[in-house]
């Protein structure tokens, strides 16, 4: 939950912008493993809903409930037609007057995500008070109830 959800009152009533990654993905290609990456790598990263009957519910087919909030503005994962029809490329539309860093840093771990290959990634469990000192910082940490969840990716 962002920290003051009222700073993002009356966001969409403004202009959408929109930032391309040029990561894309062929029809049927997993990319199951991405909003993990979100969840390890990029500070703000949420889920959205959209209420039926908004602008934003009717381009539904476009963009995934994936998004980053910046303050009073946000970005969500969106995908535009690419590879001449046989697949799609990832980008972030985004509002608010901060929402071009929010697409920006949104886009720059789709990338990320992206030049680590296509590897699976492994997963640790630290109970709490077990885990080590410091992580390195191209490990993803994520706080549990009852420990720490370490995720790695393998280097290409």
């Amino acid at each position: 939950v962002p920290d003051d959800p009222a700073l993002l009152d009356g966001v969409l009533a403004g202009e959408r912008g929109e930032v391309w990654s040029g990561v894309t993905v062929g029809h049927g290609e997993s990319f199951a493993d991405l909003y993990l990456w979100f969840a390890g790598f990029l500070p703000g990263f949420c889920k959205l809903a959209a209420d039926e009957g908004t602008e934003l519910a009717q381009e539904r087919k476009s963009w995934f409930p994936f998004g980053v909030v910046r303050g009073d503005s946000f970005a969500y994962l969106s995908v535009r037609p690419a590879l001449e029809g046989r697949g799609v490329e990832f980008g972030a539309r985004a509002y608010g007057a901060h929402g071009g860093e929010a697409a920006t840093a949104m886009v720059e771990q789709i990338q990320a995500w992206d030049e680590r290959g296509g590897t699976e990634p492994g997963f640790e469990y630290w109970p709490t008070g077990s885990a080590p000192a410091r992580f390195p910082d191209d490990v993803a940490v994520l706080q549990k109830t009852h420990g720490l969840v370490a995720i790695t990716w393998p280097a290409c």
